[in-house]
């Protein structure tokens, strides 16, 4: 990789260093729009994956375990696309995690919903990798005809894709996929191999913003999905504001604050705030 393109990833793993722990998804959107202009996305998509069975389970699952946790999207997709994956994605992988869905993986259309990539992704898990869509990670011409196809990508305009897969730990993985779109303006091409590696430079070189992100999402602890009012109220905690101000903040009385406050604490597993930012730091 050149030279100069290293001094920009360096540049970039500074700013997202100077970040504090409560404005990590702040760095996360600064880390996306990074890859729009140097990498000429139309999109930026992030995942955090937890792999949510025991090796028993497991080997008889049809993701061997895993599951999507957390979605964010730079850009807002169309209507119909949004819908498509909150009608598969919101319960089934974010959700409630039941017997049901294990037993539902296994139904004949699974694949509609999951698709290729998704089954070469988890065979893959607990290296660090980069793909891009056509560099032979899968049978494009195959992928190309299938429902799942069509559906996520076709639908959506995508063209081209780079997925990055950064494991954490042997049981949660942090997940990047950079999207060109047929819409744009302008000549489309695919991504280069030079560009891949860019991209994979920037995120293998990042690990402390994954994992803290991924613990801010409730992903790194097998913590459940945290509404959008407690990531608020996590992410208030992580600063140095006391809970009076908090409370004022997020439009709750103190008491209130104080049960949500609660229930963070145990689903983190800490007693007391110290404890709280001490994941962030890294400690036990």
């Amino acid at each position: 990789m050149k030279s100069d393109s290293m001094s920009q990833v360096y540049q970039l793993w500074d700013e997202l260093n100077a970040f504090p722990a409560s404005r990590t998804d702040d760095a996360l959107v600064h880390l996306m729009q990074w890859f729009r202009r140097h990498l000429d996305a139309d999109n930026v998509i992030w995942l955090g994956g937890l792999r949510m069975f025991d090796e028993k389970a497991a080997k008889n699952d049809p993701l061997l375990g895993w599951r999507l946790r957390v979605r964010k999207s730079f850009v807002l997709e169309k209507e119909s696309y949004r819908k498509l994956v909150a009608s598969y994605f919101s319960d089934e992988h974010y959700g409630r995690l039941t017997p049901a869905f294990f037993r539902k993986g296994k139904r004949p259309d699974a694949d509609v919903h999951i698709g290729m990539a998704t089954w070469q992704s988890v065979r893959e898990a607990g290296v660090f990798r980069v793909h891009r869509l056509r560099d032979g990670w899968i049978d494009y011409a195959k992928f190309r005809q299938t429902e799942h196809y069509r559906l996520y990508y076709s639908e959506n305009d995508i063209a081209d894709r780079i997925w990055t897969f950064f494991p954490v730990s042997p049981t949660v993985e942090s997940i990047f996929l950079i999207d060109r779109h047929t819409s744009s303006p302008g000549p489309r091409r695919r991504f280069t191999k030079n560009e891949a590696d860019l991209a994979g430079a920037v995120l293998r070189g990042a690990g402390e913003f994954h994992r803290r992100l991924l613990l801010l999402h409730g992903v790194f602890r097998n913590v459940k999905a945290l509404t959008p009012l407690k990531l608020r109220i996590l992410q208030e905690l992580l600063s140095s504001k006391p809970e009076k101000e908090i409370a004022a903040a997020t439009g709750h009385r103190p008491m209130t604050l104080r049960k949500y406050v609660k229930e963070l604490y145990a689903e983190f597993g800490v007693k007391t705030r110290p404890g709280l930012m001490s994941l962030w730091l890294g400690e036990p």
